[in-house]
């Protein structure tokens, strides 16, 4: 029996960080006639953009190619593999995230589940991506800053009147 809450759209109200997701995660390379490969995807993070809700999808791969070791969040625990319903240890990678509507046609349903959520990391893994979520959203908050900052020149008259300073 399939839970109720867990499938057609409804999947969209309920999408949360952590949780991993059948995606066709664009590939650096080639794919076989053009289609990325269906892949568990971890969302990183949920936000909404002129009333339309986006997710912050990180790649998952099983490769032990070397990456950034700050920006991944490794599945290696054998309960954490089978909650996140991954089929082997697996790395996702915070280096490499795309923005999505949850309306795009990448997220793939399972046909089990009716719903292109597929599992939820547990327990360290839980915890790192809450970590990796946090450094992202410091990073972007940082590079805002100093565009802005760039953007906001004054002169030194200005700066003195806006101290209170008088010529």
């Amino acid at each position: 029996m399939t839970d109720p809450q867990t499938t057609g759209t409804d999947w969209q109200s309920r999408l949360q960080p952590a949780d991993i997701v059948a995606f066709r995660f664009p590939h650096e390379r080639s794919c076989k006639r053009g289609v990325p490969k269906v892949r568990p995807t971890l969302v990183l993070d949920r936000v909404e953009i002129g009333g339309t809700p986006f997710a912050l999808l990180a790649y998952g791969t099983s490769s032990r190619r070397p990456r950034a070791p700050d920006l991944l969040v490794e599945v290696d625990d054998v309960a954490e593999i089978a909650a996140a319903s991954l089929d082997a240890p697996t790395r996702f990678d915070g280096a490499r995230r795309i923005l999505v509507s949850l309306d795009n046609a990448g997220f793939v349903s399972c046909p089990r589940r009716r719903t292109p959520v597929i599992g939820r990391l547990t327990g360290v893994s839980q915890t790192r991506a809450s970590f990796l979520r946090a450094h992202i959203r410091r990073l972007v908050h940082h590079r805002r800053a100093s565009l802005f900052g760039r953007h906001r020149r004054t002169s030194p008259v200005a700066t003195a009147a806006c101290n209170g300073d008088s010529q």
